[in-house]
């Protein structure tokens, strides 16, 4: 399968003087003569890695189009703390699969790729040249999937086998669904802020809040998920499928018992951090069995997310990040 339609570094000087708009809608940066020159200039460096302007900018725009929001250089200002944190944790994570080697193959990439494409309705030549006609190098993305597949591979090698759920937790939750036999269901999904430390929480707060913002305005809410969401369902689209009452946080069981099929919640807090749910739709248990084997798997991937957290937290601790913009 073809990933590329175009060279990785060959731009066209046309092409790259048209990215000049678009590096000054996300940044607000004054444009000098150099313009071209400009565009490679480091935007962070995270230890020896350079994400350059034009880097930035192509994320920037690949968010405006996975969001499906207007346009316009207010959105952009907006989205681009969000885009540059995004960019610097996936340089730290790409940092370390190749000091794992961990490789994420082309097959791998491709697959995916596809998979975003059939989720679009296109095919992937149809995806990948919509993309150029809307202004984005087609390696913005192929970059972004691969950094999310190297991360779950180091997820999966290092963080996943060390994590055991006791029976007694399982039976906790059996306990507590039985109780609640004949309630709702729900079919939800997510976007994920958490809180790495008391002294970040208003951070993840504003983030949170950027992100309802832009949803209230019309923003796709998949494709926010799969751009800002930190929960391992971020490659779903943020994609919980059906959830029992009682399977999520009390602050979470909460929120949904208001909520409507087709409504999104403000951020609600819980102790990993904020969490913005869309309620997809409702149907009522008839008592289906309760599913253990189920059980033991959510609280599982629960487990997973909350220390693949306190990896990257960690990464992003010792690392050396210089934010030049």
């Amino acid at each position: 399968m073809r990933l590329l339609g175009i060279p990785l570094l060959i731009l066209r000087r046309s092409f790259l003087l048209g990215l000049w708009g678009l590096v000054v809608a996300a940044g607000g940066f004054p444009a000098p003569a150099a313009a071209q020159q400009d565009l490679f200039r480091p935007a962070a460096v995270v230890n020896d890695d350079v994400i350059s302007v034009l880097d930035l900018a192509m994320r920037v725009q690949l968010a405006v189009i996975a969001a499906g929001v207007e346009d316009t250089q207010d959105i952009r200002r907006r989205l681009t703390p969000q885009v540059l944190n995004s960019l610097i944790d996936e340089r730290l994570q790409m940092q370390e699969a190749r000091r794992l080697d961990i490789v994420v193959s082309d097959v791998q990439v491709a697959g995916a790729l596809e998979q975003i494409a059939e989720q679009n309705n296109m095919t992937e030549g149809q995806f990948l040249t919509m993309l150029r006609n809307r202004g984005v190098i087609p390696t913005t993305l192929i970059d972004q999937i691969r950094a999310q597949i190297a991360w779950m591979s180091i997820i999966q090698r290092r963080v996943r086998p060390s994590v055991v759920i006791a029976t007694e937790e399982v039976e906790e939750v059996v306990t507590r669904l039985s109780a609640r036999r004949g309630s709702i269901e729900r079919r939800i999904s997510e976007i994920f802020i958490p809180v790495e430390s008391t002294a970040k929480e208003a951070e993840a707060q504003a983030n949170a809040g950027r992100l309802f913002d832009e949803l209230r305005r019309g923003a796709n809410f998949t494709g926010l998920a799969r751009q800002f969401s930190q929960s391992g369902t971020a490659t779903l689209g943020g994609d919980l499928g059906w959830v029992r009452d009682g399977e999520l946080d009390e602050e979470l069981n909460t929120v949904l018992a208001q909520m409507g099929p087709g409504e999104i919640s403000v951020p609600v807090r819980t102790l990993s951090g904020f969490h913005i749910l869309f309620l997809r739709d409702m149907r009522k248990n008839e008592g289906q069995e309760i599913d253990r084997g189920h059980i033991q798997e959510s609280l599982t991937n629960q487990r997973v997310d909350q220390l693949a957290q306190r990896s990257l937290q960690e990464l992003r601790r010792t690392a050396n990040v210089d934010v030049r913009i």
